[in-house]
C-alpha cells in the first residue's frame, strides 16, 4: 500500500518547475490530486502519470480564486490530506525603490508568496479539522536559514558544499530581495503559529527551504541561460519532492527542512524547533 492510497493532495503552483515534481511525487504515492496555476501547462498536467487529476486555473493572491479551488476539490473528492503551497514568484525589490515600484512588487510578492500561502491555509484547515488529520507544507527558501538543516553549522558531511572551509552562508537573499525574504519570513511565521495551534488536532505543518534546485523560477533568474558550470551544481526538482514525501512519512511538525546545494538532500533527524513552544499538558 503506497503512503497517500485514498487521500487527496492539493498543490499550488503545479504548471512547471517544483510545482510539477510535486504533484508527480504525491501521485506515486497513491495520492489523487487537485492542481492550480495561473500558467496554461496546468491543463496538461497528469496526462503522464497514473492518477486523478482535478486541474484549475486561479491566482493564489486572489481570496476567490482560493475559495473556488478548495470547494471544487471538496465537491470532487469530498476530502483534502495534504495541502503543499508551493506557488511563488520572484523579483528585485530595494528598499530605495520608488513608492509606485514598490507598491507594485509589494501587492506581486507578498500577495503571491505569503497572502496565497495564508488564503489556502484558512480554507484548507476547517476542512482537516473536521477530518482530524492532515498535512500542510509551505514551500520556502534556504535564505531563512544557514547551509543544511537549520542547525548544521559545518560542513563536515558536504565536501562540495560552495561555502565548505568558510562560515555557513548567510540568510537572506540580500539587499536587492527585500520583499521576497519578507513574503518567505512570513511563510515561517504561518507555520510555526499553525503547527502548536493544530498539533493536538491531527494536522501535521511544517517548511521545506530549499537553496537552488532546477526550476522555472531560477532559471528565470538566469533569462533561461545559465551558463552551464552554475546549472550543474542545481538541485534536481525530483530529489527535492522525494524529500518531501519523506518528511509527510515521518509525521513530524513544526520543522523547517533545509536542503542546500553541496549537501546531501536527506530528512535531518528530529530536533526541538527553537521557535515553536513546547506543547503544554492539557
Amino acid at each position: 500500500m503506497a503512503l497517500l492510497d485514498g487521500k487527496v493532495a492539493l498543490v499550488t503552483g503545479a504548471a512547471v518547475g517544483l510545482g510539477n515534481a510535486f504533484a508527480k511525487a504525491l501521485a506515486a504515492e497513491g495520492a489523487r490530486l487537485s492542481v492550480c496555476d495561473v500558467r496554461e501547462e496546468i491543463d496538461a498536467l497528469g496526462v503522464d502519470i497514473d492518477s486523478e487529476v482535478l486541474r484549475i486555473r486561479a491566482d493564489v493572491s486572489i481570496a476567490a480564486d482560493v475559495q473556488r479551488v478548495v470547494a471544487d476539490t471538496e465537491k470532487t473528492y469530498g476530502r483534502i490530506d495534504v495541502l503543499v503551497n508551493n506557488a511563488g514568484v520572484w523579483a528585485g525589490s530595494r528598499p530605495t525603490d520608488d513608492l509606485d515600484k514598490t507598491l507594485a512588487d509589494y501587492d506581486y510578492l507578498i500577495g503571491t508568496n505569503l497572502k496565497g500561502s495564508f488564503l489556502f491555509g484558512r480554507a484548507v484547515i476547517p476542512i482537516m479539522l473536521a477530518q482530524g488529520d492532515g498535512d500542510i507544507v509551505n514551500i520556502c527558501t534556504d535564505h531563512v536559514q544557514t547551509c543544511g538543516s537549520p542547525w548544521q553549522l559545518d560542513h563536515d558531511d558536504a565536501p562540495n558544499c560552495p561555502w565548505a572551509g568558510q562560515p555557513p552562508r548567510p540568510t537572506g537573499g540580500g539587499p536587492g530581495m527585500d520583499l521576497y525574504d519578507a513574503s518567505k519570513w512570513g511563510q515561517l511565521g504561518l507555520t510555526f503559529a499553525w503547527a502548536q495551534a493544530l498539533e493536538r488536532h491531527g494536522i501535521r505543518v511544517n517548511a521545506m527551504c530549499m537553496g537552488a534546485t532546477d526550476s522555472y523560477m531560477l532559471r528565470s533568474f538566469h533569462n533561461f541561460e545559465p551558463a552551464p558550470e552554475e546549472e550543474a551544481r542545481w538541485m534536481k526538482a525530483a530529489d527535492i519532492a522525494r524529500l518531501m514525501i519523506d518528511l509527510i512519512r515521518d509525521g513530524r511538525t513544526g520543522d523547517y527542512i533545509g536542503a542546500a546545494v553541496g549537501h546531501p538532500i536527506v530528512l535531518p533527524p528530529r530536533r526541538a524547533n527553537p521557535y515553536v513552544l513546547p506543547r503544554k499538558p492539557r
